[in-house]
């Protein structure tokens, strides 16, 4: 459900939605009703709280995070609808300062505090150490300027026994949903670019990204011993290739059509099994707890 004035909406579909409709060729309107819907939010928090075992009746109450903000709508429903403290990151910088400003602008609509609102980055978070409870992420860290860094300071604002969950693309995976394309996992820079530009895209974008992927992530928790990684998506990924049952938000439509073939030729449970003993389920969902002071 979109919630947001038309003349917000309007805003939403000429910056955000018309950059995407040239990168992914989707339409401008999708794209940004996608990135306000509140069934998303709504999904988003289901998903979260199946994963880390919490009920979601218990988040009221809960001091939140959320890294890379966007337009806002996760602080915003999460305070209304589940009654948690929810503040959210954006920086304000070139670039970002549009999703800035608007989110600032939805929060006023939503009849909520601007200050919820907070222009930072992801690598130098303003908050005291051990802040919150749940700290969550959807489609940032790829686009933020040191990950590893992003992931530092998160688990620093976490509480011990807090739950940290960062959503975001594998690029050992055979799907780039920025683009909505086909993908050659791990390709390098300079081969993405050929690629792209074989598919009629600007590849500009890319060198705005960061090529994570699911065996970079798993040694960069060796460094975060703080850190008790409870899944990093393949569990949630098996289940959505097995049933089918995903939301066609952005490109993803393609990626459903794609599924459905591979049931129809009765071969789903192979793909899945390799695609995971390989590394390349998608997106990864790396979510974790911090471990408290005594282990």
């Amino acid at each position: 459900m979109v919630r947001i004035s038309k003349q917000l909406l309007d805003k939403v579909i000429d910056s955000y939605g018309a950059f995407f409709e040239r990168i992914a060729c989707l339409s401008a309107e999708k794209c940004a009703r996608d990135v306000v819907d509140e069934e998303k939010i709504h999904d988003q928090i289901r998903l979260f709280c199946e994963t880390i075992g919490l009920p979601v009746d218990s988040l009221r109450g809960k001091k939140v995070l959320e890294v890379g903000c966007g337009f806002g709508l996760f602080v915003l429903v999460t305070q209304r609808d589940y009654g948690c403290d929810t503040v959210g990151i954006e920086p304000s910088e070139e670039g970002f300062d549009t999703s800035y400003m608007l989110a600032k602008q939805i929060a006023s609509e939503y009849g909520m505090s601007t200050e919820v609102i907070i222009n930072a980055k992801g690598e130098k978070l303003p908050f005291d150490d051990c802040t919150f409870d749940l700290i969550f992420s959807s489609m940032v860290l790829e686009h933020t300027h040191d990950p590893h860094e992003v992931l530092r300071e998160s688990l620093r604002v976490l509480k011990p026994g807090g739950f940290m969950q960062f959503v975001f693309p594998n690029y050992g995976s055979f799907y780039e949903g920025h683009y909505a394309l086909p993908w050659i996992p791990y390709m390098s820079k300079w081969v993405a670019k050929r690629w792209v530009r074989l598919w009629g895209r600007d590849p500009a974008f890319l060198y705005s990204l960061n090529f994570l992927n699911y065996r970079q992530i798993r040694r960069w928790m060796d460094d975060f011993p703080d850190a008790h990684v409870l899944t990093y998506g393949q569990d949630i990924f098996d289940n959505r290739m097995l049933s089918c049952n995903f939301k066609e938000w952005g490109g993803l439509k393609k990626v459903k059509h794609w599924v459905t073939i591979a049931h129809r030729l009765k071969i789903i449970r192979l793909v899945s099994k390799i695609m995971i003993h390989i590394g390349s389920f998608e997106p990864i969902i790396l979510t974790l707890t911090r471990r408290s002071s005594n282990g």
